[in-house]
């Protein structure tokens, strides 16, 4: 899938083109930055927030039960 967002020299998401994202493709992204902060959470020492790592899986898998 072709990204729709590039990282600037200070590490801030900018949009490739103007098109705005289907509601498939918006999902998709969504799903992939949660799965990162879940990643970003487990790396962490002591496995990070498991709270938060709760609800992040929690709204994956609402998202993915829609699409």
């Amino acid at each position: 899938m072709k990204d729709f967002y590039t990282n600037n020299p200070r590490n801030l998401h900018e949009r490739v083109s103007d098109k705005k994202l289907t509601k498939k493709q918006r999902r998709t992204e969504i799903i992939k930055n949660l799965t990162n902060c879940i990643a970003i959470e487990n790396a962490k020492v002591g496995q990070g927030n498991k709270e938060l790592m709760k609800k992040l899986q929690e709204k994956i898998d609402v998202l993915k039960t829609k699409g």
